[in-house]
């Protein structure tokens, strides 16, 4: 089974249709209809039992209320790997159906599983929503921040052959991961940039601990007890990176400018915004994404300067939400130019 994340539906191939209700939507599970006749023959018993455990399954991962009780009483990672299991995701690669194409990710865990689901489900959305509706083929987007392509993968398919993605990612394993992605894909329309973006050119101090995202702002107090590590799979590091002043990378390397942008730096989006200025007031860029990390913002850096910085771009239409995340909240910022600046 796969999620139809246009039409908002889990779709699998083995079922007749039938409606469920995922907290308080109802949706519905597509048909695979190739021969009737044979569907028809084959379907038993057990067929029936399993589908109707997948959707079960289904409805309860999603239900808040399950969610919790899952917690309380320690079954969580369980209930995540038969979750995994049920859904298809039995040789650690999951698939998404975003309408005209799929997408397929490699995944570590069963909560690896999830939580990348969950980037075009709940989590992302917003940004995904946005960046699937402009993007078309020939486009260009430039993606600061790429992690493991849950962006740049979609991205790619949606501007097609004559497009082109630019991946900005510094940090080794989710280059690495990026990579794979990609060649899991078949997709050969992406520039990986190995690289940090600032407003300045220097070197930076990759840092992560506990398990939270590397960024080039929390560094550590115990800083000069981290580990520095060529290949940071640990739960806590330090990587040294090249920085570099974004609007002096796109002249330098020839790049188009791009139509949509993301950025997701971890407290760094200032830095990124004011080195990419040039880049992002031309009119041909027309919309920005743009995660705000509060909790990790430098001193003397706000949300609303940040907000204000965009505004002064020629971003006009721009729409602000509130993420919650497992460490603290985020600000999701679309935004968008007036046509009439085109």
């Amino acid at each position: 089974m796969e999620f139809n994340y246009v039409s908002g539906v889990f779709v699998s191939r083995r079922l007749p249709s039938l409606p469920i209700c995922l907290g308080t939507a109802a949706v519905f599970v597509e048909p695979y209809w190739g021969n009737i006749m044979e569907v028809e023959e084959r379907t038993s018993w057990l067929t029936v039992a399993l589908a109707r455990t997948e959707r079960v399954l289904r409805e309860f991962s999603y239900n808040p209320v399950i969610r919790g009780m899952s917690r309380g009483l320690h079954l969580s990672n369980t209930l995540l790997r038969c979750y995994q299991w049920l859904t298809g995701g039995r040789h650690n690669i999951l698939r998404v159906n975003l309408g005209s194409f799929d997408v397929l990710f490699h995944v570590h865990s069963a909560l690896d599983y999830r939580m990348t689901e969950q980037y075009f489900v709940t989590y992302e959305r917003d940004f995904a929503d946005a960046l699937l509706c402009s993007l078309a083929e020939g486009d260009v987007f430039l993606d600061v921040g790429s992690n493991r392509g849950q962006f740049t993968v979609p991205a790619a398919k949606a501007v097609g052959g004559r497009g082109l993605v630019i991946a900005v990612e510094p940090e080794l394993s989710a280059c690495e991961q990026l990579e794979a992605n990609l060649r899991l894909n078949g997709i050969s329309n992406v520039r990986i940039l190995r690289i940090a973006l600032g407003d300045e050119c220097k070197e930076g101090r990759l840092s992560w601990e506990d398990d939270s995202c590397p960024s080039l702002v929390h560094v550590s107090a115990q800083d000069q007890e981290i580990q520095l590590i060529a290949s940071p799979n640990a739960s806590s590091g330090l990587q040294l990176v090249s920085v570099e002043v974004g609007d002096q990378l796109m002249d330098r390397e020839r790049l188009p400018i791009p139509k949509a942008v993301k950025i997701d730096v971890e407290g760094y989006e200032f830095n990124v915004i004011r080195g990419l200025s040039r880049t992002l007031r031309n009119a041909s860029c027309r919309l920005l994404c743009c995660e705000i990390h509060p909790t990790f913002l430098p001193g003397g850096t706000t949300s609303g300067l940040i907000i204000e910085e965009v505004k002064s771009l020629g971003f006009t239409d721009i729409v602000l939400r509130d993420r919650p995340g497992w460490m603290c909240t985020q600000i999701h910022m679309v935004a968008r130019k007036d046509h009439a600046q085109a």
